[in-house]
């Protein structure tokens, strides 16, 4: 969670009008991007970490399945996995 909250705080300031916003960025994270493009504000104090693995790989396919998994509320680049 602190990386994703770092690269959105680097980003404030860089907000998008509705003509600009449709245009693809690709930052770090989909979440930079979603806060970007439709000028969100992140509430980091509610925000929680849903899972805690120590091994990268293992990780990695956790993640993976938990978002295929969710249904909605997904911020992902991941295709079809994008919903705001």
């Amino acid at each position: 969670m602190k990386e994703y909250r770092k690269e959105v705080e680097q980003q404030e300031g860089c907000k998008y009008t509705r003509s600009t916003k449709t245009q693809s960025e690709q930052n770090k994270s989909a979440i930079t991007d979603h806060v970007n493009t439709e000028n969100h504000v992140i509430n980091w104090d509610e925000a929680t970490v849903i899972a805690r693995e120590s091994d990268r790989t293992t990780r990695w396919i956790r993640e993976a399945v938990m978002i295929r998994q969710e249904s909605q509320g997904v911020m992902n680049r991941e295709e079809s996995a994008y919903h705001s």
